[in-house]
């Protein structure tokens, strides 16, 4: 099925000039957000200082890479595209490029994984933390981070001959303008979706789970644990909501583009414009987890606003109106 109206927001131009705007503006954005976690992280919240930026520079790269080194091009719903990026400048074979982004995406949720798992041990294991533990964890660590590089490559085992796979991608699409698959830099992962799809089924059902798992039995020792003390406990729970905003409402507004993709494989559907935008939304992931990380956590929001001379609004008993992960001056020692 294929939508007729070839718009604007259908070309190359259209798409890669929002996108090297988007770099821009993020590039600032993402290096400032690195400068507020490396120098303005409380001591208390030491232990989370190394993951937090892990986190931030492996969402900024990605945005940087979608942005301005790639730029790709899908024509779903075939697994097909081009780059229009300074890659082309550096002579990147796209298939190699494909490879990268589909891994970034892996790596992405295997960093995220990783950064509940660090919680719930600090949390719930620390007190029983020991070498065999710790060589487990880092073991752990490795073998996800090498799924996530290494999930696509079934994709890769069955890659159509390019002019075949071009001839194929002109029948499953007859309204895609014949430029398109001309385009330099074209390439046909698979003719077929299932196998891509697979692989990325695979890789999602073993984060998920895991992720669910960390984030609820933090939620369960939060609420079901009586601690030495209230302050420390309220501290904690805070904190811990404000890292599943951190990281939750960027997964959430990434939901929709993705959920598009999806169904346009699904049903079949060709339509260049709204796979451009689907896209946008992608790329914007990155940015909008640096916006909300700086505005969640109360140190770095604090920091955010003396650097620009903003002063926060205060209610009545004196606490900020804006989501606090920190509270009073008795916090100074490390809980988290």
């Amino acid at each position: 099925m294929c939508s007729q109206n070839i718009s604007f927001f259908a070309t190359d131009e259209f798409y890669s000039g929002v996108l090297h705007v988007l770099t821009s503006i993020e590039l600032p954005i993402h290096l400032f957000g690195a400068y507020i976690i490396v120098a303005k992280t409380p001591r208390k919240m030491r232990t989370v200082k190394a993951s937090m930026l892990a986190l931030h520079c492996i969402g900024a790269f990605v945005d940087f890479y979608l942005s301005f080194i790639a730029i790709p091009v899908l024509t779903l719903p075939v697994c097909s595209g081009y780059p229009l990026g300074f890659s082309l400048v550096l002579g990147i074979p796209t298939d190699v490029q494909v490879y990268l982004g589909i891994s970034f995406v892996g790596v992405i949720a295997v960093t995220i994984l990783l950064f509940f798992e660090d919680r719930h041990h600090r949390l719930i294991n620390s007190n029983i933390s020991n070498g065999a533990r710790n060589w487990k964890r880092v073991l752990y660590s490795i073998i996800h981070y090498i799924i996530s590089v290494t999930f696509i490559a079934p994709g890769y085992m069955n890659i159509p001959d390019q002019l075949q796979g071009r001839a194929t991608v002109q029948q499953e699409i007859p309204c895609i303008p014949k430029d398109v698959i001309n385009r330099p830099g074209y390439f046909v992962l698979s003719i077929v979706n299932t196998i891509p799809c697979l692989c990325l089924i695979f890789m999602f059902s073993l984060i998920i789970p895991q992720a669910l798992y960390f984030v609820l039995s933090i939620f369960w020792y939060l609420y079901h644990t009586v601690s030495k003390s209230q302050v420390t406990n309220r501290l904690q729970k805070q904190f811990f909501f404000a890292l599943c905003i951190q990281v939750f409402i960027p997964i959430f507004v990434l939901s929709f583009p993705v959920l598009y993709i999806v169904l346009a494989i699904w049903f079949n559907y060709y339509n260049q414009a709204a796979t451009n935008f689907a896209l946008f939304g992608i790329a914007l992931h990155g940015i909008l987890s640096t916006l909300t990380m700086l505005f969640v956590h109360t140190p770095y929001r604090e920091a955010t606003f003396q650097i620009f001379h903003v002063s926060t609004k205060r209610t009545a008993n004196g606490s900020q109106q804006i989501w606090r992960t920190t509270v009073g001056t008795q916090a100074q020692q490390s809980i988290w």
